[in-house]
């Protein structure tokens, strides 16, 4: 579906969303500038790639056997030793902060993943509050090199995507299995419905995790990274990442037989279409509606909306709220 306005204000609203999203995208570069990439890394990419080439999604996102389920409180910060590590120990730590509603863990839950570089969590809590409002708990997830996981010296998010390709996709994995982790504990604890609500890098992550794990079975994608290839090689945004990778020696072929994993395009989610939310933005040219429009087709069932507004923006989350009520309403009750 898309939402229309009239000729003259279309032209203010692509122009307004060109010079939000140039500003964005020329900042994404300039930090992307001063990242040095290892001598070895091409090799270092198809020892990895080769090594997962013949496994299953299954087994990439596994929870580890020797992971315990922590015990979780009942609100706050829950803290707890990630269970797949990367090489830097101020990204080892999971996050999730807990906004329980009345009802307790027993309630419906919708875990909130932000998008790349996110800076500020004050939108994120308005949303938890209004969750709380109409009988949803809500757990704001702090995704790898985000937030308290923000390397030292470093700007939140910086080393989530980059030209390291190893290290984005363990980031990924790393991600999606910490779901996977606090579905199972929210599962414990009684809970029966669990939703995953991420705008752009954040809905990479939960269209993934709605690909590998059954519990996911509401699933609200704002703008989200779908087709990491086109991400990569042709976004704006990746102008200095793929500069880097030419220069260590990495093509676009060399990703390409890691897609199948790491890639949502290439995937189906575990629940049906009809609990799938798409939302795009007209002018956006990180994730393109055309991709996302693509993905609605591929994934039968799902329910795809366009609205005016480039990636960076502040009507998708309102007017995914909006429709997931509309869509879910008998999910959302109370009031």
């Amino acid at each position: 579906m898309n939402h229309t306005a009239s000729p003259f204000l279309d032209k203010v609203d692509r122009w307004r969303a060109g010079v939000v999203d140039a500003v964005s995208f020329g900042f994404v570069n300039t930090v992307a500038r001063r990242h040095r990439l290892p001598k070895d890394l091409l090799q270092r990419w198809h020892q990895y790639a080769s090594h997962w080439a013949a496994r299953s999604s299954s087994e990439y996102y596994a929870i580890p056997e020797d992971h315990d389920l922590p015990p979780m409180p009942h609100s706050g910060p829950w803290r707890f030793i990630s269970p797949i590590r990367s090489d830097y120990s101020d990204n080892n730590t999971t996050a999730f902060d807990l906004f329980p509603c009345k009802k307790g863990w027993t309630a419906p839950t919708m875990i909130l993943a932000h998008g790349l570089m996110s800076v500020s969590d004050m939108g994120y809590r308005l949303w938890a509050k209004r969750l709380n409002e109409r009988g949803w708990n809500a757990v704001f997830m702090h995704l790898p090199y985000h937030y308290s996981r923000r390397l030292r010296r470093h700007l939140t998010g910086e080393f989530a995507v980059s030209a390291h390709p190893l290290r984005t996709a363990e980031g990924i994995r790393q991600a999606v299995v910490e779901v996977r982790v606090l579905l199972r504990t929210l599962k414990n604890m009684g809970g029966q419905l669990f939703g995953g609500w991420g705008t752009s890098y954040g809905g990479w992550i939960m269209a993934q995790a709605a690909c590998v794990d059954p519990l996911l079975q509401r699933l609200i994608l704002v703008e989200p990274i779908l087709n990491i290839e086109t991400a990569i090689w042709e976004s704006p945004a990746s102008i200095t990442v793929r500069q880097h990778m030419r220069q260590a020696g990495i093509k676009r072929e060399d990703l390409r037989p890691h897609l199948r994993l790491c890639c949502p395009s290439h995937q189906r989610p575990l629940t049906e279409g009809r609990n799938v939310l798409l939302l795009a933005g007209e002018y956006d040219r990180i994730a393109p509606p055309e991709l996302i429009r693509q993905l609605n087709q591929k994934w039968e069932g799902s329910h795809y909306h366009c609205f005016k507004q480039g990636h960076v923006g502040y009507t998708l989350m309102p007017e995914s709220f909006r429709l997931a009520q509309n869509l879910w309403a008998d999910d959302f009750r109370e009031s």
